[in-house]
């Protein structure tokens, strides 16, 4: 036992009950779209309400709730990170700052205004402003909705790692497929510095190197989905360090969706069918991600006095988010609960 994670998992295990259980979620499934904003009232997810109701309108404001609460979790969990456990955590974590970005880019080539940006961007808007948690600040985010154009945003990002990253492709950008080609050499950077900074601090942590490694294999195993659907021909641009092969993550971007249960080692088979009518690549990234999390979050949650708790609490707030979007999703746009299911996470999941 590692006497330095005794207070953390004992703060993590107590802010924990504040999550929503699987009964919640599955009453507001019942829900109308007009129910679902009052039955998240009744919740903790109340303060962002009361923060948030005045500033935006639906759909965006469901969406500015349930970022806000997942990012202010994560911010409470940041707080609590021992020192030589910070660096790993804050290299996973940064995968929101690049989802941020990507957002205010696509933004921009598509002219969106400031206020359609904001909403969407996955930040905790309870935090006071120039409070540093280890992500880029609301105000720097603020800078960059405000430039007039991609090279603009860039240039803004540039005091961060993702921002240089993008320097490099800046004068090739011309619209949304430049971007996506830009995006993936932050995310393959992305992946490098994750087991780049994981280190054995209490030796235990194992299972999250293992946990780190199935993720880029999902990353690969969506970027060849993708680059198959939008007929891509530049050659993968593969993250090293997973354990499927490049030569099996090709296989994908080479073969018919009916082909790929077998070779995507994750359990699939109902969300390929469902791409195969919508297109909608979100189906089998939710059921990869399902899967990974459904054999990693019990060992995880089970490893109290260890980095592997943290991580457990951080992924179970992104686990929420995901299941309340979902959710949304479905109660907004009246979608199939043959379609609705297979994203929704606690059909993956135990809570």
């Amino acid at each position: 036992m590692d006497s330095t994670y005794i207070g953390v998992s004992g703060r993590l295990k107590a802010l924990s009950q504040d999550f929503l259980k699987k009964d919640d979620f599955d009453d507001m499934y019942r829900r109308g779209k007009e129910d679902f904003v009052p039955a998240l009232s009744n919740t903790s997810y109340k303060e962002e309400i009361t923060d948030l109701y005045t500033q935006y309108k639906e759909p965006e404001l469901v969406e500015a709730i349930i970022n806000s609460h997942m990012m202010k979790n994560v911010r409470n969990a940041v707080k609590l990170i021992p020192t030589g456990s910070r660096p790993v955590l804050e290299a996973y974590l940064s995968k929101w700052d690049i989802e941020n970005i990507r957002l205010i880019l696509y933004s921009k080539v598509r002219h969106f205004d400031v206020g359609s940006t904001d909403a969407f961007l996955v930040i905790d808007r309870t935090m006071p402003v120039s409070t540093y948690s280890g992500f880029i600040t609301k105000e720097d985010y603020a800078n960059m909705i405000a430039q007039k154009s991609v090279e603009d945003v860039i240039e803004s990002a540039s005091k961060y790692w993702y921002g240089t990253k993008l320097m490099e492709a800046i004068n090739s950008i011309k619209g949304l497929a430049d971007i996506d080609k830009a995006l993936l050499r932050v995310e393959i950077a992305y992946y490098e510095n994750l087991l780049e900074k994981f280190r054995f601090y209490n030796g235990d942590e194992g299972v999250l190197y293992r946990f780190f490694k199935e993720l880029i294999d999902i990353r690969n195993i969506t970027t060849a989905i993708r680059f198959r659907e939008n007929q891509v021909n530049d050659g993968l641009q593969f993250a090293e360090g997973g354990d499927l092969s490049k030569d099996v993550v090709n296989s994908i971007l080479t073969s018919s969706a009916s082909e790929w249960g077998s070779k995507i080692p994750y359990n699939v088979s109902a969300a390929i069918k469902i791409y195969q009518e919508s297109r909608l690549l979100s189906f089998i990234s939710t059921g990869m991600l399902g899967d990974l999390y459904r054999k990693y979050l019990p060992i995880l949650k089970s490893n109290m006095m260890s980095l592997d708790y943290i991580l457990y609490y951080i992924i179970r707030a992104e686990i929420e988010r995901k299941e309340l979007l979902a959710i949304w999703f479905k109660v907004y746009n009246n979608i199939s609960d043959t379609k609705a299911e297979l994203i929704r996470m606690t059909n993956y999941v135990d809570i």
